[in-house]
């Protein structure tokens, strides 16, 4: 098959959509009532498991917890009882998660929890979510034990069934995402892409691109800082569990949403672009969480850098490009024209890439053409510009003599030249 070919896939894809949802009073007391009762069920099933191994090392599993959730239902029917039971055996899955995530040294040990701000069902197959008509064309999103929520349905969902629906409360706003599975999707492989671009992440400029564009940190946590410290400071002042200290809480987590509602359609907007100009898009591997623990971490967290990557992954997907990362070493001391590291190495103040070889360009796009020359070696391509050039001297083998022709008699010497 020759690299031009497209080769065709069809297979099932999952794809998420969030709306906001204006519950009823009722319907809203229920819900946090729900809530309470499902973070005293993952305490309570968190605590069971650290008993059971203290007294008698004994490991809990989550079959056996879910075969006891019935009991506990039935015991407490007006508490647990009333929460959805599939919505409560995903509440027991949750922890379960915790745990393989603990033993396979991904994430800390599981905590008890002091909030609970989702709940998820799981199979909206069988009819435990779903979508129906209201009064004055307007939207309803069925909830099994909740009732009909008044949905803002500004956008319709595609042909397929509704696999998964959570129902999430940020502040005082409540939002329902809905996971759809959209069957026999068509994607069209690409081998040879015509138009790939390697993305550097940064902080000054959010990304630099190897075309050589740049585009500045919007820095919406900083512009908004000195307004979120007065309102926590005013927090601070009141008495904690007041009607004020509520009131007041409110008010700070509305200013937070509204910086990550700014920083959510920053990147939408940005990712999009990409995914729709560009048919290969590639970034550095790199490990975030290990970076946000020093003088850059608060700079690191506005810039939102795996939100960007994330996005491009499914939006590539979805417009049948390609989306691939790459090893992070020396992507900004290599020289992306012959291939030398620079000497000595660049700090973090030297903006500016010069080789010897005579290339000079900014750090950053720089970096950018080194990691799309990387993702094109990893699909069987590559460009002549990025191929690495020989700059030191040959090298031998330890014990072996090499003769220098200054050392040859004149004979030799001609002969070599």
């Amino acid at each position: 098959m020759d690299t031009g070919d497209i080769l065709r896939q069809r297979f099932p894809m999952y794809v998420p959509f969030k709306y906001r949802i204006y519950p009823f009073r009722d319907q809203e007391r229920e819900l946090m009532r729900q809530l309470d009762e499902l973070k005293f069920l993952w305490n309570y099933a968190l605590e069971q498991r650290q008993y059971s191994w203290k007294t008698g090392k004994v490991s809990v599993g989550y079959a056996e917890q879910c075969r006891q959730l019935t009991e506990w239902r039935g015991n407490d029917r007006g508490g647990i009882g009333r929460v959805y039971s599939q919505v409560a055996q995903e509440c027991l899955h949750r922890l379960d998660r915790a745990f393989k995530s603990f033993f396979g040294r991904i994430a800390r040990y599981p905590r008890f929890r002091h909030d609970v701000t989702s709940l998820t069902y799981p199979d909206a197959y069988n009819g435990s979510v779903a979508v129906t008509d209201g009064r004055a064309a307007t939207k309803r999103l069925r909830l099994s034990k909740i009732g009909d929520v008044p949905i803002q349905y500004d956008r319709p969902l595609p042909g397929g069934r509704v696999k998964t629906c959570t129902v999430r409360r940020e502040g005082d706003r409540w939002y329902a995402v809905l996971t759809v599975e959209v069957p026999d999707v068509p994607v069209q492989a690409i081998t040879e892409p015509k138009h790939p671009v390697g993305v550097d992440l940064g902080l000054g400029s959010i990304a630099a691109l190897s075309t050589g564009e740049t585009v500045e940190a919007p820095k919406l946590f900083r512009r908004s800082e000195r307004s979120l410290r007065r309102a926590q400071r005013k927090l601070s002042r009141k008495e904690k569990g007041s009607r004020r200290w509520g009131k007041q809480k409110v008010v700070v987590q509305r200013r937070h949403a509204k910086v990550r509602d700014q920083r959510r359609d920053f990147a939408h907007k940005l990712t999009t672009e990409w995914a729709k100009t560009h048919d290969l898009i590639a970034f550095e591997d790199m490990d975030v969480s290990n970076m946000v623990h020093g003088h850059f971490a608060k700079s690191i967290h506005d810039a939102g850098w795996g939100m960007l990557r994330q996005m491009c992954a499914y939006k590539a997907q979805r417009s049948s490009g390609m989306y691939i990362e790459v090893k992070t070493k020396n992507t900004t001391q290599e020289c992306s024209v012959c291939g030398r590291n620079a000497d000595p190495p660049l700090g973090l103040k030297d903006r500016i890439y010069r080789c010897p070889c005579g290339h000079t360009e900014d750090r950053d796009v720089n970096a950018s053409r080194n990691i799309l020359g990387r993702a094109l070696k990893s699909v069987g391509l590559d460009r002549p510009e990025l191929t690495h050039v020989k700059t030191g001297p040959p090298p031998h083998r330890k014990g072996r003599r090499v003769r220098s022709l200054n050392r040859e008699p004149p004979a030799a010497k001609e002969a070599a030249f």
